[in-house]
């Protein structure tokens, strides 16, 4: 017996080979807050009310309130992303108004064929982001954020 199943791994070690290697990527492929269960580690990163990051084990039951509301992250890079993303979408909601239909609606934008962040402007369609009454406002909005902040925590541009 012990012969046959040799020579069924000799025949079909290729495909075996490529099976385990398949799975072995499966298992190392990142997962996100939503993939993930008590059992794969013992603690996460949330923002708490005053802004500060913390560091919580999962033997606690606010784990999935915490990532429903989007606010449970598997490391503390993702958790200081978060939390300047935003402080970034804060100010742009400071400056911001709701859209108003048949008037100027300006936005902020960034054009990754050029690497321009400018300025447009919208009447009809309310595209859901943030609007501001005038260029000034938009702008004034973008010195106040930095252009380095807003395109890597607002428009996600990695440099």
């Amino acid at each position: 017996m012990n012969n046959d199943i040799r020579k069924l791994i000799d025949d079909n070690w290729d495909e075996i080979k490529e099976l385990v290697a398949q799975k072995v990527k499966a298992e190392q492929k990142s997962k996100t807050i939503w993939d993930f269960n008590t059992n794969d580690r013992n603690s996460y990163y949330y923002i708490d009310e005053v802004g500060c990051l913390r560091l919580e084990r999962f033997n606690e039951g606010y784990f999935e309130i915490r990532r429903d509301f989007g606010n449970a992250f598997l490391t503390e890079e993702d958790a200081k992303f978060e939390l300047e993303r935003r402080e970034v979408e804060a100010i742009l909601r400071k400056y911001s108004r709701p859209f108003r239909g048949e008037e100027q609606n300006w936005y902020l934008y960034y054009n990754h064929n050029n690497n321009i962040t400018d300025t447009s402007v919208v009447y009809e369609m309310n595209p859901g982001i943030p609007l501001f009454e005038t260029k000034e406002i938009a702008l004034n909005a973008m010195e106040e954020i930095g252009l380095g902040r807003l395109k890597k925590y607002w428009f996600g541009v990695a440099e």
